[in-house]
This record gives C-alpha cells, sequence and structure tokens, in this order.
C-alpha cells in the first residue's frame, strides 16, 4: 500500500476535502488504487498553536506518493505566512517547478461569453512555472510609511525552471490533439526576464517539430482569452503571469469552484506532487455547507492521471461531467445543493461507471 498526505487546510477546505476522502473511497473500493490517506494537521490552528508550519519535506517525499491540500488562509493571519510557508515551502523544497491548470467547459450554460456556442472553445491548459518569479520573496521597502517609501518586489528567472516549465509544456501540447502552444510574456517591458524565456522557448521548440507555437505578450492574452478562447490549447507563462491568466481562464468554465491544479516536478517518479483547488479558503461561507467540492475531486482526478490510473481517472471526469450538466449544483453555479450532496452524487456517478 502506498500513501497519499491530505492536509484539510482552513475556512471550506475540511469540508471540501472530506469530499475528496469520500470519492477516494470509492475509487479504492472499485479500481483498487493501493493508495492509503494520511491527515495532517498543517493549517492555521497549527501555526498559532506552535507559531511556524516547520514541514519535514525529506519525510513528505520519502512517505507519501502526493499531496491533496485543501485551501489555506485564516483572518486570524491576515499577511497569511503560515499559508507561505506550507504552500511555498511543498512547491519550492520539493521543486514542484510544473503547475498544470487545465479549463474545461463541460457545459454552455456555466460560460458567461455569449459567443461560445459550443464546449470545445473552451478546453485548455495553463502550464505556470512555480517556484520562481516575485514569488520567491525576495524585495523590501526603505522609509516605510513615509512620502518616499520605496517598495520593491524582484522577479528571479532561472535558465533551468524556465526550460523545465517550457520542456513540459511541449510534452503536453505533443499529447493533445491541436499540439499547439503559446509562451506568453511582457518582454516588451520585462527586458532581462522576456528574452530568456523567448530564447528558451525557440531552442526547445526545435525538439518539437509536430507543435505549432506562437507567442503572446500578457495584456493581448489576458484580451484573447474573451475575446476567442477558442485560439488556446496549452498555454506556457511564468508564475506571475500564469497565476493570473489562469483565474480568469477558470471564469469561462464556471469560475474557481471548478478550476483545479497539479503540481510536479518532471524528474521525479517516486513523489507525483501536490493537487489542491485554485480557490481559496472562503471563511465568509466556511460551515455553511455551501462550498463546492469539485474543484478539489477535479484535482483529485488529475493526480490518478499523473499516476497512470487511467480507468479510475476516467470515471472521476465523467462523474464531474454528470454533476456539472445536472441539476444538483452548489450556489457558485446557480444551484442550491449542499457540499455533502454534491460529494454524494459523485460518488454515486463513479459507481455507475463501474457497472457501464
Amino acid at each position: 500500500m502506498s500513501s497519499l498526505a491530505v492536509i484539510p487546510g482552513d475556512g471550506i477546505g475540511p469540508e471540501v476535502m472530506a469530499e475528496v476522502v469520500k470519492v477516494h473511497a470509492v475509487v479504492e473500493d472499485i479500481f483498487g488504487t493501493g493508495l492509503t490517506t494520511d491527515v495532517l494537521p498543517y493549517d492555521a490552528d497549527y501555526f498559532l498553536e506552535h507559531g511556524d508550519v516547520d514541514i519535514d519535506i525529506q519525510e513528505i517525499r520519502n512517505r507519501y506518493r502526493a499531496v491533496l491540500l485543501g485551501a489555506l488562509g485564516d483572518p486570524r493571519i491576515p499577511d497569511n505566512r503560515h499559508a507561505k510557508q506550507i504552500i511555498g515551502g511543498l512547491r519550492q523544497q520539493l521543486e514542484l517547478s510544473v503547475n498544470l491548470r487545465p479549463v474545461r467547459l463541460r457545459t454552455l450554460e456555466h460560460c458567461p461569453l455569449k459567443h461560445v456556442t459550443s464546449i470545445e472553445d473552451v478546453d485548455l491548459v495553463i502550464v505556470r512555472e512555480n517556484t520562481e518569479d516575485v514569488y520567491v520573496g525576495i524585495g523590501g521597502t526603505v522609509r516605510g510609511g513615509r512620502p518616499g517609501h520605496v517598495a520593491m518586489e524582484v522577479g528571479v528567472h532561472t535558465r533551468w525552471a524556465v526550460d523545465r516549465a517550457v520542456t513540459a509544456a511541449f510534452e503536453l501540447a505533443r499529447s493533445r490533439p491541436r499540439r499547439r502552444l503559446t509562451l506568453v510574456d511582457k518582454s516588451n517591458a520585462m527586458p532581462s526576464a522576456g528574452p530568456l524565456w523567448q530564447e528558451r522557448f525557440r531552442a526547445i521548440a526545435s525538439s518539437y517539430p509536430d507543435v505549432e507555437c506562437d507567442h503572446l505578450y500578457v495584456d493581448a492574452a489576458a484580451m484573447e482569452l474573451i475575446r476567442y478562447p477558442a485560439r488556446f490549447d496549452v498555454v506556457v507563462a511564468g508564475n506571475l503571469f500564469g497565476d493570473i491568466l489562469s483565474d480568469e481562464a477558470a471564469q469561462l468554465a464556471g469560475g474557481l469552484g471548478v478550476a483545479p491544479s497539479a503540481s510536479y516536478d518532471p524528474e521525479d517518479t517516486g513523489f507525483f506532487g501536490v493537487f489542491e483547488a485554485v480557490h481559496g479558503s472562503a471563511p465568509d461561507i466556511a460551515g455553511t455547507g455551501r462550498a463546492n467540492p469539485l474543484a478539489s475531486v477535479m484535482s483529485y482526478s488529475l493526480m490518478l492521471d499523473r499516476m497512470g490510473l487511467r480507468e479510475a481517472h476516467t470515471a472521476v471526469e465523467r462523474a464531474v461531467d454528470h454533476v456539472l450538466c445536472g441539476d444538483l449544483l452548489t450556489p457558485d453555479l446557480g444551484g442550491i445543493a449542499r457540499t455533502d450532496e454534491v460529494g454524494d452524487e459523485m460518488c454515486r456517478a463513479i459507481a455507475r461507471h463501474d457497472k457501464d
């Protein structure tokens, strides 16, 4: 047996993650994945009790095959130090340099764009470099609070990390029917980082002659996502731009409640990565039963796919389709269903898959 680390998180995280564990129990019963779950206590309460969140990264890598991570964020910790320690610690110390954020429309009713007339028009994946850019925490302030206040954030881009993200994006594009990859940057305003991304993109593209390539500045890409989302297949971008664009793109498929993600090291064949919903902890609705569990379930599905558990992955994806195309929806999607009701429906749909 192999283990999955489950970190429920804060706010709606625990109630959403409970539905993921419920779904996993059905998947395990039907498909025999051999994956047990182990709940870890890292959250705001842990931070407030201990004053720190010191995760043993080596133990995570050695003991677990993957981490299922719930949303993090708590009003009692306004600077989100604990979330940065947990998320940043996992991503950077485990070298999870690739972050996949797929966006796929399942039913036209969930797309806010009137000119989208086919669900095939919104089917893309954003590959976000996951360990660098302004998220490395280099910067500071001078003369804080005074008229001459200076604030600095330094974006770091290394050839090593760029190569890993771009190569992963090409590999993904090659595996998809359209075989199209778009590089997004802001090289006209970032004359150091932009040329590095473009030079490495061109160099790596020479090994993928079967993939059609193009380039957009990030502002143009943001516009094109709204104007003509069908032009996008796979998008690769740095950490900051990938973060922003993936949240925008998620709205085309129904919002952050259906936005999954996978963070992984493409060279690590033993530890498969960290899988988490893109949305936050939503403390304002925590405990009300209104949270949408689908993004976390879809992140779990990405984990199954990355592990090569294709039949189980297909069953979960079909169950997601069933729910999103039905009437049992949480309030963010226009329904009145409770979190646990959606989880139960997912479980029933997966069980039916075994009988199809």
